[in-house]
């Protein structure tokens, strides 16, 4: 059963552990279990994405934070929705006895399928307190429901 303490992945034991504490963790964090450094790095350079939809339409809304309008580049293809940001930040202080230059660079890229039956050309999107929401409307059909029979 699991405890209702909140998971802290940088509070693990040093202390060996149980081969069966082993196996509960493969099923729970397969890749992280397999390799823990790549899995951290590559999932925090990511936004964190909601998708949600009602009968009219599709939103999509990414945590982008540090980033401006022209930093985010967003296109559709074949039913996907691609959100790639790219952060350039280059800073120098000039002084007569010392002389500081910071550079920063960063990018990430994300594919979220949402399908075709969506009206990809009336899509509109903004980008507010580091929160990019992209709405985008339902087609007629794509509104109906359709019930299917049980038998």
């Amino acid at each position: 059963m699991k405890s209702l303490v909140p998971w802290n992945r940088a509070k693990r034991s040093a202390a060996p552990m149980r081969l069966d504490h082993w196996f509960d963790r493969v099923w729970e964090d397969p890749f992280d279990t397999f390799f823990p450094v790549f899995n951290r790095s590559f999932s925090s350079s990511l936004p964190s994405v909601d998708v949600s939809e009602n009968k009219k339409e599709v939103t999509v809304k990414a945590e982008i934070p540090g980033m401006t309008e022209k930093d985010i580049e967003l296109t559709w293809n074949n039913g996907v929705l691609n959100i790639r940001g790219e952060k350039k930040e280059e800073k120098e202080d000039k002084k007569k006895d010392s002389y500081y230059r910071e550079c920063r660079y960063g990018s990430f890229s994300r594919d979220i399928p949402l399908g075709n039956a969506l009206e990809w050309s009336n899509a509109r999107a903004k980008y507010k307190h580091g929160v990019l929401t992209v709405t985008i409307p339902k087609t007629e059909q794509a509104r109906k429901a359709v019930e299917i029979k049980v038998n």
